[in-house]
């Protein structure tokens, strides 16, 4: 039986919510999105810490979706309009960009160290 935690990550990772989705079809970074995501990371790792493995999608999604992100944000050079109207520079956006790598990366390695 899955944990209340666990379903709560698989609704959220099935909405047009999750930062994936968001990041696809909107070609931009989605704070909001980041913060459920790793909230409900969390609360699953933390639920799941005293048990032998995880469920496969969870693992999966943190070793092909967060990389996925990672690499897609890679790509995020140009700041977009509503950024710039909001004062940011192109420069700004790119260390904005490279901060939010850090902490998927963060999370990841967070999740790999609980294995």
């Amino acid at each position: 039986m899955m944990k209340t935690s666990l379903n709560n990550f698989f609704e959220y990772v099935a909405s047009d919510e999750e930062l994936m989705y968001f990041i696809r079809i909107n070609a931009e970074w989605n704070e909001e999105s980041f913060i459920k995501m790793e909230q409900l990371s969390r609360e699953v790792m933390k639920d799941y810490v005293n048990d032998d493995s995880y469920h496969k999608r969870f693992i999966i999604y943190f070793m092909r979706e967060i990389p996925s992100i990672i690499e897609m944000l890679s790509h995020f050079k140009v700041c977009p309009e509503d950024y710039i109207k909001d004062g940011c520079t192109q420069e700004s956006y790119r260390s904005v960009i490279a901060e939010k790598v850090k902490k998927l990366e963060k999370l990841r390695q967070d999740f790999i160290a609980s294995l």
